[in-house]
């Protein structure tokens, strides 16, 4: 089985199943030197594990890491860097080995394979992006401290909350259980999941990403265009169906003389709808996509018991953020080659 590794020059490989004895990554190319304890680790790892509220899974996993290799003393020592999440409460009865369930990864795997993992999804499961927010984790402590990633939920089903202020904080988001960072829309989103999940059903909704600080220079011009390098990660993600660069499907559709507005204070040729990416090169100004995910596939009975997310939007968000900080990381030890 291929396609278990993502980079270049940062490289996370991410290995397990849903209902084994574990899931965890590898991450070879983090430099020497970096400050890296269990706890940064096991900081993201508690804003993506189930359990977080009535909103989530009820799948008690406390997801703690462990971290076989790679660091001395809270420094990473440039060789890989291995992290092990045991699973404690997969319940393989539920599933059959002759079930192909609707929407999920079943059917193909099979076909493709010959042979699946039907507990759960194995590694079609969402739990896979364990590895991801791992390898996240390490590459936000490694990236320059300039640099503030943060997503939110910035619509679930047909609620839509006001647009925040542009000094959103991870910390304000994860305030409210639903990440939209807004109190009647965090209430109106909350009821109409608990019906939702008495019903068997599911919805999906819009994450919005925003990226502050990023070194003007990074990515390539032609064929690792940093756009195309975080919509091909963010795309890599199980439930994200669509992504844009800004509101691009509305703007698309502007006058060239109202969607071109130069950046005011930035320096000369900036557009503001470039949401910091020109010519496929950041500018150094804030970028932001948006990303679609779908609603979550299990529905019915299954839905019901409670181990299974209404809706992934609100933790999905810190793995598009942790996808983000993998490519801007692998983007910025590339760009130490563009120059003697």
């Amino acid at each position: 089985m291929r396609g278990n590794s993502f980079g270049h020059f940062f490289v996370l490989t991410g290995f397990g199943e849903s209902h084994g004895a574990g899931l965890g990554a590898v991450v070879d190319g983090c430099p020497a030197g970096v400050s890296l304890t269990q706890d940064h680790i096991a900081r993201a790892l508690r804003r993506r594990r189930p359990g977080q509220s009535v909103l989530t899974s009820a799948r008690a996993e406390k997801d703690t890491p462990e971290i076989l290799s790679g660091v001395l003393d809270g420094r990473t020592l440039g060789t890989p860097i291995a992290v092990l999440v045991r699973n404690r409460d997969a319940r393989s009865q539920d599933y059959r080995p002759n079930a192909y369930r609707t929407g999920h990864a079943d059917r193909v795997w099979e076909q493709k394979y010959g042979f699946r993992d039907y507990r759960g999804g194995g590694r079609a499961s969402g739990r896979e992006t364990i590895a991801r927010v791992i390898g996240g984790a390490i590459a936000e402590q490694a990236l320059p401290n300039t640099v503030h990633i943060v997503a939110f939920a910035r619509q679930i089903g047909h609620i839509t909350p006001p647009p925040p202020d542009a000094t959103l904080t991870r910390a304000q988001v994860d305030a409210y259980p639903s990440r939209c960072p807004d109190a009647d829309a965090d209430a109106a989103v909350t009821e109409e999941l608990l019906r939702l999940r008495e019903q068997g059903d599911s919805v999906g909704g819009v994450v919005e990403l925003r990226i502050d600080g990023v070194p003007a220079g990074l990515g390539e011009p032609v064929f690792r265009k940093t756009k195309s390098e975080l919509a091909s990660a963010i795309m890599s993600i199980g439930a994200v169906t669509g992504i844009s660069l800004g509101d691009a499907f509305t703007e698309s559709l502007l006058p060239g003389s109202s969607y071109h507005i130069p950046f005011e204070g930035a320096p000369r040729g900036t557009d503001v709808r470039s949401y910091g990416i020109q010519g496929g090169i950041t500018s150094g100004e804030r970028i932001v996509l948006r990303a679609a995910i779908k609603p979550v596939s299990t529905l019915g009975s299954m839905a019901r018991q409670g181990r299974h997310d209404p809706c992934i939007v609100p933790r999905i968000i810190p793995v598009i953020e942790s996808m983000a900080a993998l490519v801007l990381m692998d983007l910025w030890l590339a760009a130490r080659l563009d120059r003697l």
